[in-house]
């Protein structure tokens, strides 16, 4: 960085000579002009509007030095003044203190000397500079940070009112975000971050451009580009820009220079345009009013219905030439992600219901990915649902195996044991289960012995004496009434039943269990 620096003397030959002789380059110092008075020094201080450094006389026509001094301590307080002097007098020396002058040297000037000088005040303007833009940073990010997580609080407010700051935002998001990280170690994964976040500030960087980035949630990086002078970005910009094929980042600008309190309400504007990415190969859309769907695209139903035919029917060739015409049909149709799981859904919960009408409770363990919430934001395209599609297909192919594999004759027996636990209190019989699962009573008897080891009735029977075992404890009921309560339709029955089980009598039972209680 180089420091502009204004000479005011009166004597020209010393002007020439500090102006000339003095290799200001070396230090980063430029001579931007010159002044032989006070008056006509404040005159190109005004006009020039960036000087950082004055070297004065102090004794001069119309304005002197010291009065020059005065001048900058009020007007201009971040010009470093330094006063040349003939004059070893205390009184200039301490009157020059009090007006903020850095330095103060006496005729003849040492060219070692006064280079040394200047070289510190350039020193200590770009630590403050440095210091003033990190004290900016901090201030901004603070309050981006504040106005995405939308905390009310004070932050905001330490932000100069007077002169608002602008930030220019856009969102960029990996066109393959779980492809690329599925198989990557914790170590790599960061690696991958930080290196999205670096490649963006140093693209930035190139065109002196400012920014601050951070991952808003996955596979979503907010950048607010700041430039205090130029405010230059632009989308047009952002296109323009070399970025790495490698990366695959896809971005959303939105494309205006906005109050960075706006923030808060621009940022929502940016992720809602996120779902119009899968329409275009553009690697950059912005957002505008016009970023909308000419028409909502009709629901697949016929292609819904092909594609569950030809998977219950195991119809492998078929399965998979459905599929494709099915995600064909997405794209062609401009459908949003969310639609498209929730038509693949849909899809998976009818093939569900199918195989449990048929009594196959595993079905209901089946972990699709269909079934659980899926982030848009993470499978963005219309590529990596269709992975996701045929890996719950394939789970699918492998539950129908082991479906198959299962012993139809256990599938009855299950669905009649469901039958029985939730009317054992009822009056049931052989060959009401019998007409549930459609098979006759013989058979149905038959079986129910060789799958479970006891017949019908005893089945049922230790089902009610271990129902009224509980109402014995836990209720103040009569006998007579939980007999009637657990399907028993005569009282000594009964009794006769329970005592065969427990090896006591329902009331024994009870004051059985009301001692064991007290102890």
């Amino acid at each position: 960085m180089t420091y502009k620096m204004l000479l005011v003397d009166d004597e020209p030959i010393i002007l020439r000579g500090l102006r000339l002789t003095i290799p200001w380059e070396t230090i980063n110092v430029e001579v931007i002009d010159i002044a032989q008075d006070g008056e006509e020094a404040i005159e190109k201080i005004k006009e020039h509007g960036n000087i950082e450094i004055v070297i004065t006389d102090v004794k001069m026509t119309k304005v002197d030095g010291l009065q020059l001094a005065n001048f900058l301590y009020n007007h201009f307080p971040h010009i470093r003044t330094i006063i040349l002097s003939g004059y070893d007098e205390f009184e200039y020396a301490q009157q020059a203190i009090k007006l903020g002058v850095k330095d103060y040297l006496l005729k003849p000037v040492k060219i070692a000397e006064l280079v040394e000088k200047v070289k510190l005040l350039a020193n200590e303007i770009e630590l403050e500079k440095h210091q003033r833009k990190k004290m900016h940073e901090t201030r901004l990010r603070n309050s981006i940070m504040e106005q995405i997580s939308d905390i009310q609080g004070g932050i905001i407010t330490a932000l100069d009112s007077s002169n608002p700051i602008k930030v220019y935002p856009f969102i960029s998001l990996h066109q393959n975000y779980m492809r690329k990280i599925n198989n990557l170690s914790d170590g790599k994964f960061e690696e991958f971050l930080v290196g999205w976040e670096k490649t963006i500030e140093n693209r930035l960087n190139e065109f002196g451009l400012s920014s601050y980035s951070f991952f808003t949630e996955k596979n979503i990086l907010l950048t607010c580009v700041y430039d205090e002078e130029r405010q230059q970005m632009s989308a047009q910009m952002l296109q323009n820009l070399k970025w790495d094929d490698d990366l695959a980042l896809r971005f959303i600008p939105f494309d205006k220079w906005i109050p960075v309190e706006n923030l808060k309400t621009v940022y929502p504007l940016l992720v809602a345009a996120v779902k119009f990415l899968p329409f275009t190969d553009d690697f950059c859309i912005v957002v505008s009013d016009q970023l909308c769907r000419a028409t909502e695209p009709a629901y697949p139903h016929e292609l819904e219905k092909k594609v569950i035919h030809s998977i219950v029917h195991k119809e492998d060739e078929n399965v998979y030439l459905l599929v494709n015409e099915l995600f064909q049909y997405f794209s062609s149709n401009k459908f949003f992600l969310e639609e498209v799981i929730e038509v693949c859904r849909n899809l998976f919960n009818q093939i569900s219901q199918h195989y449990e009408s048929l009594g196959g409770k595993k079905v209901h363990q089946w972990d699709f990915h269909f079934k659980e919430t899926i982030n848009v934001h993470l499978y963005n395209s219309y590529e990596l649902l269709a992975e996701l599609f045929y890996q719950d297909l394939s789970i699918i192919r492998k539950e129908q195996s082991e479906l198959e594999s299962i012993d139809k004759q256990d599938l009855l027996i299950d669905h009649a044991k469901e039958y029985i636990h939730e009317f054992y209190g009822t009056n049931i019989k052989v060959h009401e289960v019998a007409d549930i699962i459609n098979i006759t009573p013989n058979y149905f008897s038959s079986l129910f012995k060789r799958k479970t080891g006891v017949n019908f009735n005893e089945y049922v029977n230790q089902l009610r004496v271990n129902e009224a075992k509980v109402l014995l404890v836990e209720t103040p009921f009569k006998v007579s009434e939980i007999s009637e309560q657990v399907g028993f339709l005569e009282y000594k029955y009964f009794v006769g039943v329970f005592k065969k089980h427990t090896g006591m009598t329902p009331t024994n039972y009870r004051k059985f269990r009301s001692l064991q209680c007290v102890k």
